[in-house]
This record gives C-alpha cells, structure tokens and sequence, in this order.
C-alpha cells in the first residue's frame, strides 16, 4: 500500500490551504484505512470478493492534467434531464445544467454548514475511510424545502482517454428539503481499457415529507474497479425509491445502508446486475428499522453468464421496542451458464414483536418447461431464452420511474442481452 502513502502524502502537498478541518479528518480517515486495510477473505462480511488487484495496481490520483479535450457529445446523456458532468474526477460547472430550487457547492463550502456529514465515525468499511482520506472530486446537491423538481438531475461521471493507471475518490453529498421531490440518476461510465479505481461515496439525507427516486447506473469499463458505499437517512415520512443497474467494471463492491431515523418512512430497493466473462459484483444491504411505522421493500435480481459472478448479502435490522415493521427481502438470480456462480445471504435480525418481516432467495437456470413450451408455438430456441431473460429483467426495469430512463435501461439492457 506504499502507492496509496505516496498519493496521499502529495494530495496534502497540493492543497495546503485546505481547510485545517478536512485535513485533520483527512489524517485521521487515512490513520484509520491504514489500521482496517484492503479487506482478505477471512473477513466474513467480504469473504466471497478478491480485492489484490486494487492492493497490487499503483494507481494515481487524478489531476488538473487529467482534463482531456471535453467531448463533442457526453456518452449516456438521457433526454428531458438536467445534468451535471464529472470528467476524469473533474466537475464541469460550464456543462451543468440545474433547475431553480437545487443548488450545488464544494465541499469546502458545505463543510462550514454541516462538516458532521463527512465523519465516518468507526465505520469498519475500509473504503469509507480511504474516500474520506482522499476525496479529490464531487459536490454537495442542494434540493431547497417545498420544491418540486420536475425532471431528473443527471449526474454523469465519465473516466475517458487516460494515459496510465488512475483513481479517483468523488464525494456525493445530497440533501432533499422539506416537502420536496426530486429524481436523481447517479451514472458512471468508463470510455478507456487503461485500468482505473474509482472509489465513491454517496451520503443521501431525505428531510420530513419529502420523496426522492434515485437511479444508480454503473456502466464501467471492464478495465475498472469500482467500490462504493451509499448510505441513506430518511426523517419522519420520508420516502425512498431506489433501482439500481450494473453492468460494467471488473470488480464492484457496493454497501448500502439505510437509517430510518424518523416515523412513517418508506423505502423500496429494486436492484438488475448483469454480468459476463470474468466479471465480479458484490452487493451488501442492510436496512436499520429504528423507528416506528416504517416500511422496506427489496427485490434484487442478478443475471449471470460465461464464468463470471455475484454476492447478495442482505440484512433487515428491526430495533427493540418499534411498532409496526413491514420489510421485504427477495433475491432472485439466473444462471445462463453452468460456470457462473452466485452467492447468496439474506438476513432478518428482529428484536422487536410488532412486525411484518419476510425474506428469500433464489438461484437457477432458464426454465426448460418454459423454453419447450415457446418452441412448440414456433419460436426459436435462442429467441425463447431471450424472451425468457428478458421477462426475468423487466420486473425490474418497468419499475424505474421517469420513462426517458426506464427507456435507456431498457436500451442498455437489450445491448447486454444480444
């Protein structure tokens, strides 16, 4: 790890006029990373994942020099969204284009109002603690209380025309006011086969009242390796509308958490990882149900082909003493080869009486029942397991919500599939 000393050792040097508050959380972040280290497979909640190929690459980080020539035309841009572009971990202010009612800052700027957000707080995610250590790019998104924001914000992060090997470590800080409502797509796309870690955090805070959908798309190339944790916080009535679509990197990680920290809270979690060759993704959930009438809902669905891989490790956490819990867990996966391999762990921790709590998983291949009975009605054997694929997939696509992004996951997704 002598790489990652020497990065941040010059990430100090280039900015010493950084707030002596980050650069204090910044040391003390890195102290940590340095006492947890890159997770082995003796540790149990990351023993299904290989992490020596991030602890064997000396990556760099990305610098004003990074900047290529801005693209005629931005890869993955959804019509009818506003948008917000992030090059190579450099925020494109020029390219941005935002409603009345959202707002963006730096970090330095969002430290002096709420410098808390940026504590990780004993986390035992080493990833965690190296964003913090080394956080070179992202924002903080604004959404103000009582505003309806009518079309999604787009956050695209393109890593594009690399000259060696790279990583970056953007901070996504989103706060959704009082009363508000907003959709938000957070998309990563890599257009380079020089290899490349990006490591993001994404902190997502949704006040009383208000209701947000959230899309992560993650199209890497396959020359990356992509680690992320998403934590959520949502207030009294907040609700959460959450899918997630993976397809690219070689390696990624993914933790999510989410605290109901209020009363009334609803959140739903539909997730489609596609996955090929010698691909890897690994997902973690966990839902802490703290308080009271709360309400959680999962369906989280891999696609598996040639040798490549997946975990599901999911928790629901009903805290002792809250009143009337309803969660849901599912995790569905389809093998389309004999080589691909799925591991699977969903788990209820209940200390509490008053709940409604259920979980499940399955793994198996195409039904044959299913694809004899298609080819009996005329149609093709490759065609009928098409059909069939794509009707496992679009339980989770038709739930995306606006239709322009629906449209490109459905897109991306019949790319994939052909």
């Amino acid at each position: 790890m002598k790489y990652l000393q020497h990065q941040f050792q010059a990430l100090l040097e280039h900015w010493q006029d950084e707030r002596k508050e980050i650069r204090s959380l910044r040391k003390t972040a890195f102290d940590r990373f340095n006492q947890l280290g890159f997770p082995t497979k003796k540790w149990e909640e990351w023993q299904f994942t290989d992490f020596s190929e991030i602890r064997k690459n000396e990556y760099r980080l990305a610098w004003g020099k990074d900047l290529p020539k801005i693209p005629d035309k931005i890869p993955g841009l959804i019509p009818d969204t506003y948008s917000i572009i992030i090059i190579n971990g450099h925020y494109q202010p020029q390219l941005t284009k935002l409603p009345t009612g959202v707002s963006v800052k730096s970090h330095k700027d969002f430290f002096q109002i709420d410098g808390d957000v940026y504590n990780f707080n004993g986390n035992q995610n080493p990833f965690l603690a190296l964003n913090t250590a080394l956080m070179n790019s992202g924002f903080s998104l604004i959404v103000e209380p009582d505003s309806i924001i009518e079309k999604p914000i787009q956050i695209i992060h393109l890593t594009t025309a690399l000259s060696d090997q790279f990583m970056s470590h953007p901070r996504l800080v989103v706060q959704i006011g009082k009363n508000s409502q907003a959709a938000l797509v957070e998309h990563y796309i890599g257009a380079t086969k020089i290899p490349y870690f990006v490591n993001p955090v994404t902190q997502v805070s949704i006040d009383e009242n208000a209701s947000l959908d959230y899309i992560r798309i993650l199209e890497e190339d396959v020359s990356c390796c992509h680690t992320a944790t998403t934590n959520y916080i949502l207030k009294n009535d907040a609700r959460l509308n959450t899918t997630s679509f993976s397809s690219g990197a070689k390696l990624f990680r993914h933790d999510i958490k989410l605290d109901f920290a209020g009363d009334g809270g609803k959140a739903v979690f539909n997730g489609l990882c596609l996955t090929e060759d010698q691909q890897h993704h690994d997902q973690h959930v966990i839902v802490d149900h703290q308080q009271n009438f709360c309400q959680s809902r999962q369906l989280f669905k891999y696609i598996l082909a040639e040798k490549s891989s997946g975990v599901f490790n999911g928790k629901v956490v009903v805290r002792k003493n809250t009143k009337q819990t309803d969660a849901d867990q599912s995790n569905r996966n389809l093998l389309l080869s004999p080589s691909a391999l799925m591991n699977a762990n969903p788990q209820l921790e209940i200390l509490s009486d008053d709940v409604k709590c259920s979980h499940g998983s399955s793994t198996g291949e195409l039904d044959d029942d299913a694809i004899f009975y298609l080819r009996t009605r005329g149609i093709d054997s490759e065609t009928a397991k098409s059909l069939l694929v794509h009707g496992f997939a679009n339980e989770i696509i038709e739930k995306v919500k606006p239709i322009s992004v629906q449209d490109y996951i459905h897109n991306q997704f019949t790319d994939w599939l052909s």
